[in-house]
């Protein structure tokens, strides 16, 4: 299946935002990162319809331009129905050096990192700092998060924030907003 250079980079930047984001939370670490994607995930960031994983992983591997990433060779595999997507060393290594952390997201991770217990208002308030234009929505009773929040102007961060509190500890997990709507819309 044929790939466009325009999903190719949507892929390079979500896995980059990954890596970006692990590297804040947890350091720098010149290893191997894997990252686990639902099929129907990268049929939507790559603009394809693969009907399974074993396919998808054989053909992603068999395309040239995987193999020769800003990030380094690629590797494909499946992993329990998902894509287990490898990026080497180098390519972790390339986004420690290059990638800067916009400053939304480090404040986002500090804010959870010194507060396990953060209140809706405290996360909003970062929100606020960089922009009044985001949405803040109470999900339905039943679904794994409390709340999503997200921008709803471009520019600043493209990512949908679920948030759960629980036994003393907020958490979040970001989705794409195709990722978002797919699973809770």
């Amino acid at each position: 299946m044929n790939i466009n250079n325009k999903n190719r980079e949507n892929l390079m930047k979500n896995i980059t935002d990954q890596i970006k984001e692990a590297q804040v939370k947890l350091g720098y670490a010149k290893e191997t990162m894997r990252f686990y994607y639902p099929v129907s995930s990268l049929n939507e960031i790559l603009g394809t319809d693969y009907p399974d994983e074993k396919i998808m992983a054989k053909d992603l591997n068999a395309n040239e331009e995987m193999k020769n990433t800003v990030l380094g060779e690629l590797k494909f595999e499946t992993h329990g129905g998902r894509i287990e997507i490898s990026v080497p060393p180098k390519g972790v290594e390339y986004v420690w050096q290059n990638v800067e952390a916009s400053m939304f997201l480090l404040d986002l991770i500090n804010l959870f990192k010194s507060h396990h217990h953060c209140e809706l208002s405290d996360i909003t308030k970062i929100f606020h700092k960089y922009s009044d234009n985001f949405q803040c929505e109470k999900m339905p009773e039943g679904m794994d998060f409390d709340y999503v929040i997200y921008f709803t102007e471009s520019g600043i961060d493209e990512y949908y924030y679920c948030i759960k509190m629980e036994m003393g500890h907020t958490i979040y997990h970001r989705f794409t907003r195709e990722d978002y709507e797919m699973m809770f819309v």
